[in-house]
């Protein structure tokens, strides 16, 4: 009886320990900016507030971005480079033609809509940036176009269709 006692004790004070802890950190971020608006620092309760009014005014602190962004900056100086692209058939070929530029390659498909100013890829933009500056703003392009006519000179019998146009005619020697 005396050792469930202590271990009863002991549990409820770790718990009440991390309450605190949970409510100090709660405490340290601002509920209204200097203008007296409402900040949201969370996409899901954006939207939660959204439903229920939707012209609603807020301001909106995108903390996950800044997180992710500072997480990629450490990358960085660690030496790491990462590009995020989706491109399902050239993607083994860009892979091997980025790692020889030291930079590793990962399938990312981003979506387009951004919801009450939220970005949830501030890893992968500041990624791209740092590609960008270090190699130039045609790098990626022009790799992914050299990886492209090797697909198709490869599969000379897939049809590759874009912005209309079927590829194999601009690629393959007749």
């Amino acid at each position: 009886m005396h050792k469930f006692l202590i271990l009863f004790i002991t549990t409820f004070s770790l718990l009440s320990c991390n309450q605190n802890k949970h409510s100090e950190n709660k405490t340290l971020l601002k509920k209204y900016d200097k203008n007296g608006k409402l900040i949201v620092y969370n996409i899901d309760v954006y939207v939660d507030m959204w439903i229920k009014n939707k012209n609603l005014d807020v301001t909106v602190i995108d903390t996950f971005y800044i997180n992710q962004k500072a997480r990629a900056l450490k990358d960085i100086k660690n030496g790491k480079l990462i590009y995020f692209g989706f491109h399902p058939r050239e993607f083994e070929k860009l892979t091997k033609m980025l790692s020889k530029y030291g930079i590793e390659a990962k399938e990312h498909l981003a979506g387009c809509v951004r919801i009450g100013g939220f970005n949830p890829y501030g890893y992968e933009d500041e990624m791209y940036d740092e590609i960008n500056k270090r190699f130039g703003e045609n790098f990626i392009d022009s790799l992914y176009r050299i990886a492209q006519k090797e697909y198709i000179t490869q599969h000379p019998n897939e049809e590759y269709v874009e912005d209309g146009e079927d590829l194999r005619a601009k690629y393959l020697i007749k």
